[in-house]
């Protein structure tokens, strides 16, 4: 098979060399919405955390085990702390079961980004991804349970689920309601509301920045076939940042979310591109209020401060840090007596 693939690549070398130059000739003007702007390193003293989450899956006859790690790192001028959260679990096979699990590490990393704010006075948070991304994407479960089935939930169990999630303890509260719900499906959208409060209690914080190293967006450029941050990555080489641009929520989702409607679809996100070192990696950067250029380069000479390469550090460790890898996942395996080869537990 090896060698077909092989043969197909010489065959297609030079087609698809061609297509990748066409990013070079983009067809695109920055120059209206991009700053050229030396980005000093801020001299305040504040404290800055950011972190990331993991996880690892491994396939049984009869369910899928899995590993969740999640850290925020705190760095002000008493040194470098760390919160860390993690569970290991299995999960019987259904049509939802691995965007299950994601969802279950999305809630960690977030309620352990909230306890970094409990336990330290931090002015500014790093999330790794996007934020408005997260809340905007489609849950799959939500056209498989009646309009009638889902107002019993939230009316049954939304609160004592607010009442749960009051506590600091990182784990999926939901799941302490399994015994009262009566199918997988419902269970499943309890979760969902879990990581909507969740979302929601994050971004109340304000102080946030969201970064992400790869974008579809085309907020920018809508006309091109290209993303924004290719064209700004293709035409700028420069420290910078591109002029700011306010979305609402309402305007990328449409329906109306399950609970905390109000809150959500009436926030805006204010979203950007920068550049923290010349010819360094381009990012995107999102803030969940709205901010104008005085706003933002305070916010850039403060990660900048935490950055290298034009990386912030904190992200690059704490992912670093929490990637489950497949012997680790091996080893805890053995611990719990799973046995590989027949990929069931022993009896």
């Amino acid at each position: 098979m090896l060698d077909l693939l092989y043969e197909k690549a010489l065959k297609k070398k030079n087609e698809i060399n061609e297509r990748l130059k066409e990013i070079e000739n983009i067809d695109a003007d920055v120059s209206n919405c991009w700053n050229d702007f030396p980005i000093q390193e801020s001299s305040e003293d504040i404290t800055i955390a950011g972190g990331d989450g993991s996880l690892k899956k491994h396939k049984l006859l009869s369910s899928i085990f899995y590993a969740i790690d999640a850290e925020s790192l705190i760095y002000n001028k008493q040194g470098l702390q760390k919160v860390e959260s993690s569970e290991i679990d299995i999960m019987h096979y259904h049509k939802h079961a691995e965007d299950r699990i994601r969802s279950y590490m999305g809630i960690f990393e977030i309620k352990n980004a909230l306890k970094s704010f409990e336990e330290y006075d931090v002015d500014l948070y790093l999330f790794d991804g996007s934020l408005l991304g997260n809340l905007i994407r489609p849950f799959p479960l939500e056209k498989e349970l009646t309009n009638e089935a889902k107002e019993k939930i939230r009316e049954n169990y939304a609160l004592p689920l607010e009442k749960e999630l009051t506590r600091s303890d990182v784990e999926i509260s939901s799941s302490k309601f399994s015994n009262d719900l009566e199918s997988e499906n419902e269970m499943i959208y309890l979760e969902n509301l879990e990581n909507i409060m969740v979302v929601s209690n994050f971004l109340k914080k304000k102080k946030i920045v969201a970064i992400s190293k790869t974008s579809t967006s085309n907020d920018y450029f809508p006309k091109s076939k290209f993303p924004d941050i290719a064209i700004f990555d293709r035409k700028t080489i420069k420290q910078g940042f591109s002029v700011p641009k306010h979305v609402k929520v309402s305007e990328y989702k449409r329906d109306y979310f399950p609970v905390r409607n109000e809150h959500l679809r009436n926030l805006t996100f204010t979203i950007f591109y920068a550049r923290l070192e010349d010819n360094k990696n381009l990012l995107k950067i999102e803030v969940p209020y709205e901010a104008n250029k005085k706003d933002i380069i305070p916010i850039l000479k403060h990660v900048q401060k935490i950055s290298a390469e034009g990386y912030p550090v904190l992200l690059k460790k704490a992912h670093n840090d929490v990637v489950i890898k497949k012997g680790d996942l091996e080893r805890l395996s053995l611990m719990i007596g799973f046995s590989e080869k027949q990929a069931r537990p022993k009896l």
